[in-house]
């Protein structure tokens, strides 16, 4: 038995049955027939012998019991797990011609072999620079980021505010010197990487919303359409790399430009800090193949020899082949070999001890005396391998430093045991619970940073309406820069959003996801000011008050958001520019609403918000005279 499970059982049958009885003539004073042939007692001792049943079961389950559970739950044992970085190339000691980084090749901190990393890519270096980098979104427009890309910030959107399906991102790259961007067919099977920074912190390795890149290469006059190996940037949505095949370009370019779009759209505008080409994707993990010679004896066991075994949870942590005759056969890995027959050519692991044990014979069969055994699997120093941003580089091969890591390399843990797994459980079952009651759903909602939403709401059934099983969610992005001109929830955002919650809602439940009814209006109002007020200042008073009170999605505790439903009234306008100091008296008010046509109030749905259009709105205050 271990510590992480306590006794807990210490009540027996008899103890529940007095436990149900003492409790009876406080909640059931008219029941006074406690006999043995009475059907309220019979079902109590049922209920008493199943309780006992389950508090004997969880005070005694096995390990393999209590991996099930977990595994319900989603925690599953893991070993080491590797950290990731990218190495950003630095220009000043880059080689003039273009040459390739093998996949797995050694990359390590400067003045320090440990620990190792090697690259994820087979990655074509080429001599370039970016010459230009330029959105050009769907209304004709050209924004020029070149700029804004060379200097690292401020944050600037390459596909435009909007980022729809028709906005394209061009990237041009010419040669930095004499030789040629391309080898030719001496990069086969090479990978152009781009590297991107975002301005988002927030960097996930499962992204609410991938979204799909569709890039072509243009040489020339000729038009390539490139595939994307890999693309950890969810759609240029967070930090990562961008991983494009060159294979089918055959010519040795000087120049070449890069466009990307998303067919889709994007569920938000990505904002970025920086995008370059060279930048190395490295992992800090080894891949291992041992030989180990068998000795045919029951319960044959043997250790891995390299430490940190890798591996995700639910994946299979190793591969283990035995030499039989003149062949190889592959041996399965069970989680307990008292299961298994005498002809089951299986074995266990010990994850944690990184311990391989065959079986005895009877349970599990006996490997032959003096054969090869073959063993591959992946290795990591874990939590070891994190490193903080700003450390230098080399690659192995390579003359002089490569670059540095703008970011901290981050990921890597150690290997898994019951401790861990325990506060996995518990927090799974704080955040990544099922989504059962409304307070779950929008908790969940507005968790999603990487979409950036701000407010969201479940919309109540109507009263009379049949429930049909589906949940309606509200979902509103939030307004760092206020309420601009257009919806920002846009369909592919609604959509995105649904997505990432859907898999957590209990099984027969449905979510649909949208955005509430904006209702648009603006004001034209006559303000007379106090004596000795500036009427240009007054009236950013008069703005900004407005703005506050008709606040839609809010970033602070102390700014109410205007709730669903709620309509607005000239007469609530006026009171509240009437309120403001400054204000001697409101001369008239009128409201507009979006057609032109003038109203007292804006009607509000019951799921519906007012939008006020104050670049529209007309607020002319005039000079006040002596009160």
């Amino acid at each position: 038995m271990t510590g992480l499970a306590p006794n807990l059982f210490d009540r027996r049958y008899d103890d529940l049955v007095q436990i149900g009885l003492s409790k009876l003539p406080s909640l059931a004073p008219a029941w006074t027939d406690y006999n043995a042939h009475d059907p309220g007692i019979t079902l109590m001792e049922l209920l008493a012998f199943v309780a006992e049943a389950q508090l004997y079961s969880l005070a005694r389950s096995r390990r393999d019991e209590r991996d099930a559970y977990a595994a319900l739950m989603g925690v599953m044992p893991e070993g080491a797990l590797p950290a990731r970085g990218t190495i950003w190339p630095d220009d000043g000691a880059a080689p003039r011609q273009s040459f390739v980084i093998e996949r797995d090749a050694m990359v390590h901190p400067d003045n320090s072999d440990t620990p190792a990393f090697y690259s994820t890519q087979r990655m074509l270096w080429v001599p370039a620079r970016i010459a230009s980098l330029t959105a050009r979104p769907a209304g004709g427009r050209v924004l020029n980021l070149t700029g804004a890309n060379q200097r690292g910030g401020p944050a600037f959107e390459p596909f435009g505010p909007d980022a729809g399906p028709d906005d394209v991102l061009q990237l041009e790259l010419a040669a930095s010197g004499t030789s040629p961007l391309l080898p030719g067919t001496g990069a086969k099977d090479a990978r152009l990487v781009l590297g991107v920074r975002a301005a988002a912190q927030t960097v996930s390795a499962s992204c609410p919303s991938r979204v799909p890149l569709a890039v072509e290469c243009v040489v020339g006059t000729t038009r390539y359409d490139l595939d994307v190996v890999e693309d950890t940037t969810c759609g240029f949505l967070q930090s990562g790399t961008i991983a494009l095949d060159l294979s089918g370009i055959g010519a040795t370019p000087d120049a070449m430009t890069l466009t990307f779009r998303a067919p889709r759209g994007f569920p938000r505008a990505p904002k970025l800090l920086q995008i370059r080409p060279n930048v190395l994707p490295v992992v800090q993990s080894l891949a291992v193949r041992e030989v180990h010679g068998a000795v045919a004896v029951p319960d044959f066991a043997f250790d891995l020899e390299t430490p940190g075994l890798a591996f995700e949870p639910g994946s299979e942590p190793l591969t283990l082949d035995v030499a039989e005759g003149s062949s190889l056969v592959r041996w399965k890995q069970v989680l307990r070999l008292c299961d298994c027959g005498p002809n089951d050519r299986v074995y266990a692991l010990d994850p944690v001890a990184a311990r391989v044990t065959f079986g005895n014979g009877v349970n599990g069969m006996i490997p032959p005396q003096d054969a090869d055994i073959l063993v591959a699997y992946a290795a990591s120093d874990g939590a070891a391998g994190n490193m903080a941003r700003n450390r230098k580089w080399a690659v192995h091969g390579m003359t002089g430093l490569f670059g540095v890591n703008p970011d901290p390399v981050t990921g890597g843990s150690d290997p898994s045991g019951w401790l861990e797994q325990r506060r996995d459980a518990r927090l799974k079952l704080e955040d990544a619970h099922a989504l059962i009651s409304d307070a779950d759903i929008e908790e969940a909602a507005l968790a999603l940073d990487m979409l950036e939403v701000g407010r969201a709401a479940v919309a109540r059934p109507r009263d009379g309406q049949i429930p049909t099983g589906t949940v309606r969610l509200i979902a509103m992005r939030r307004r760092d820069n206020g309420e601009q001109a257009g919806i920002p929830e846009t369909p592919a955002w609604l959509a995105a959003v649904g997505q990432a919650l859907a898999p957590r809602m209990p099984l027969g439940a449905r979510l649909a996801v949208g955005a509430p009814r904006y209702v648009e209006f603006a004001v034209r109002a006559q303000v007379q000011a106090d004596q000795g007020r500036d009427p240009a200042s007054v009236e950013a008073a008069i703005r900004a008050e407005l703005s506050r009170r008709l606040t839609l999605v809010s970033s602070s505790p102390a700014v109410p958001e205007r709730p669903f439903g709620l309509a607005v009234s000239a007469r609530d306008i006026a009171a509240w520019i009437q309120a403001l100091d400054d204000v001697q008296r409101v001369a008239s008010l009128q409201i507009v609403l979006a057609d032109g046509t003038a109203a007292s109030d804006v009607a509000i749905g019951r799921d519906g918000l007012p939008r006020i259009d104050l670049a529209s709105s007309v607020i002319a205050v005039q000079r006040g005279g002596a009160r």
